[in-house]
């Protein structure tokens, strides 16, 4: 499946430079998530990208759905106003062409669906419109950003499938020091085990197990700086029946073994853990994430431009302290060097802020 990232929102910019140089029009693209891309813009802010798009004013437009994968992934949108007949049939090669030379098609099928064109939108809108919940006040901009397609048939209506994960995180969160199955989470909430699965990939884009995985990795990782447990001990404290099958699901995730784990960070003093819910919608990114938690929990924290990034260099009084301590961050269990504000938390699951004497 052709992952719907901050990677390949930025491929995305790319093929609109490249349609850009091409015809010398721009081209703007409308993620399923309500993110807006074009050659000299990014948005990932759902709410900040509607008012990009009204203040843009499009009267007249086709629009040319992306599927990646038999899925649909956004929209190509063009304003055709200065367009002749000619022109803008030759647009649509143009896209074609440009994205294709970005994106891989070696391991999914892309293809640009059939143009909508103004009136149709608009016919299409009004038949969505007790669906989606579109009032006829909305523009094109506002309701592009709610048609957010997932690929699910579900049963409830959306605020219960909600109520439903949220049960499902509450009994996990709870009970992470216990053996948690799909069937036995399924069980205590009174849900299907097939139904669980679905809606909790369909919400995080990642399985119910993996989740679980990260989740108690992420704990382990506390134990294992703050207490002396044996690891067999831990690893039981946690809900794994073996130490074997933990000590294999903690080095995939982390990538060594508990024992060196604990050995090389013996300098960590702090640990924030933040488990992924609703909250996390696909179009923050980490760093916001972040923000959201500490200003949530009331935990105070500063952050500064580093080479055009925001840095979180304190956190609850403990300060970055040159060449001797500092903050890092990891997201499912694993340091990335990518800036916490380039990282999309789409299929995340869980982010860590540590604090230690080496930075590592």
């Amino acid at each position: 499946m052709y992952e719907y990232s901050s990677k390949f929102l930025n491929n995305i910019q790319k093929v609109t430079k490249l349609f850009t140089k091409i015809t010398s029009i721009d081209i703007i693209f409308v993620g399923i998530t309500g993110a807006v891309v074009d050659s000299n813009t990014f948005l990932f802010d759902s709410n900040v990208a509607i008012n990009y798009l009204r203040k843009l004013e499009l009267k007249k437009y086709i629009i040319y759905p992306l599927a990646i994968d038999e899925s649909l992934s956004g929209f190509f949108i063009l304003d055709i106003s200065q367009l002749d007949t000619e022109s803008i049939k030759l647009c649509r090669k143009y896209i074609e062409v440009s994205v294709s030379d970005v994106l891989d098609s070696k391991t999914a099928t892309i293809q640009i669906l059939n143009q909508l064109e103004t009136p149709k939108i608009n016919s299409l809108l009004k038949v969505f419109n007790g669906i989606l919940g579109i009032s006829e006040e909305e523009n094109m901009a506002a309701a592009l950003s709610k048609m957010t397609i997932n690929g699910a048939d579900d049963d409830a209506a959306p605020n219960d499938i909600e109520k439903n994960i949220m049960m499902a995180l509450k009994y996990i969160h709870s009970n992470l020091e216990k053996s948690l199955t799909l069937e036995s989470v399924s069980q205590k909430i009174y849900l299907s085990p097939s139904y669980l699965s679905r809606i909790f990939k369909n919400y995080f884009n990642d399985n119910f197990i993996n989740y679980i995985n990260l989740q108690k990795i992420a704990l382990a990782q506390e134990k294992l700086v703050f207490s002396s447990t044996p690891i067999n001990k831990l690893a039981r404290q946690i809900g794994f029946s073996q130490a074997s099958y933990f000590t294999k699901i903690f080095k995939q995730k982390v990538g060594m073994t508990p024992s060196k784990y604990r050995k090389y960070n013996s300098a960590i003093q702090k640990i924030y853990t933040i488990p992924r819910d609703l909250t996390w919608r696909s179009n923050k990114s980490v760093y916001e994430i972040s923000k959201d938690f500490f200003n949530q929990n009331g935990i105070s924290f500063k952050a500064r431009d580093v080479n055009g990034y925001p840095y979180i260099h304190s956190i609850d009084d403990l300060n970055d302290v040159a060449q001797q301590a500092g903050w890092v961050y990891t997201v499912d269990c694993a340091q990335p060097i990518t800036p916490a504000s380039e990282i999309n938390v789409f299929d995340k699951s869980v982010i860590q802020w540590i604090y230690t004497e080496k930075i590592y």
